[in-house]
């Protein structure tokens, strides 16, 4: 019997426990130290914090521990933080995936799915670095992908489209436009347009929301044509949040219908917590079949992970 645990180290910090490519466990750690979204990084947990959920394991010896992450780049940042994670779990095998993000998001959706073969949509506030890539652009900012394409079947996963986006970092851009490029047989897209869960969080924020209240935004945007005392302005930028990334995310699945003529479409990424978008977006393709991954947010990743090292190794490199 093999046992596999995906270890997200993102936001929503979290743990997946596999065995026999059957997910066993699922926790994320702010559900038992009471801090949302909380997040290994921060600086005020050093090596020496206890994973609260990990004392689930304290009696299992794990074949295979993988981690993954938003992609941060290099590992080192993430030493003191991992040792910390090993001296909790007992474990015969690691494996680190921390240059790729939304492909865990999309087999995290695919496990839960239980297709036999689907396009995942991935779209998130961007967590997937262009640096890896031989990409010559005119600018010093980095690009983070903001959305995402792939093909998925039992046997493997393919990326066909990734947008990447430098609007996280506009303190940083020198003029850019935008450039299309192929890469072994990907199609990327990298320009300073910012889209998704990016543009869903620069809204937010002029909104006077603070920082994970994007649900706030959301359920305000249903008030935009009823009688209400609602901040107009609020109303206004609320309602342009719910549209215009609405209008993006169809242009986003038209693109995925010309790579495939599969019907089968996952929805994954922190963005596609946005229920009524999402409804939205079943009702304008009848034909058809969504499935939205039950842990959208980067806390899925770990499912995605786990899921990954059991039936997908090919496809990655450690």
């Amino acid at each position: 019997m093999k046992k596999i645990l995906g270890i997200n180290t993102s936001h929503n910090v979290s743990f997946a426990y596999f065995e026999d490519d059957i997910l066993k466990e699922y926790y994320e750690e702010d559900r038992f130290n009471k801090i949302k979204n909380f997040e290994t990084l921060d600086p005020f947990y050093h090596d020496s914090y206890k994973y609260k959920a990990l004392d689930k394991f304290k009696n299992i010896t794990f074949d295979l521990v993988v981690f993954v992450s938003f992609d941060r780049g290099f590992i080192l940042i993430e030493k003191d933080f991992i040792e910390s994670y090993l001296k909790q779990i007992k474990y015969k095998e690691l494996k680190f995936y921390f240059r790729e993000h939304h492909i865990f998001h999309a087999l995290s959706g695919f496990y839960f799915s239980k297709y036999d073969e689907a396009i995942g949509v991935v779209c998130d506030g961007g967590g997937e670095k262009l640096s890896n890539m031989d990409i010559k652009i005119d600018s010093m900012s980095n690009f983070n992908a903001l959305e995402s394409i792939f093909y998925v079947n039992k046997k493997n996963i393919k990326a066909l489209y990734k947008h990447h986006s430098s609007g996280r970092y506009n303190f940083l851009e020198l003029p850019f436009s935008e450039k299309n490029i192929k890469i072994n047989n990907i199609d990327y897209k990298v320009s300073n347009n910012i889209c998704g869960g990016l543009k869903y969080l620069k809204y937010r924020e002029e909104a006077g929301f603070k920082n994970n209240e994007e649900g706030q935004l959301m359920g305000i945007a249903a008030y935009k044509n009823t009688d209400t005392n609602l901040d107009k302005n609020v109303l206004e930028l609320a309602h342009k949040a719910q549209e215009e990334t609405l209008q993006e995310r169809i242009k986003l699945i038209e693109k995925a219908m010309t790579y495939s003529d599969c019907k089968n479409i996952i929805l994954s990424g922190g963005y596609h917590l946005n229920c009524s978008n999402n409804f939205k977006l079943v009702k304008y393709f009848p034909e058809l079949n969504f499935f939205v991954d039950p842990i959208a947010h980067d806390g899925g990743t770990a499912v995605g992970a786990g899921f990954a090292a059991s039936n997908y190794a090919h496809n990655f490199k450690n």
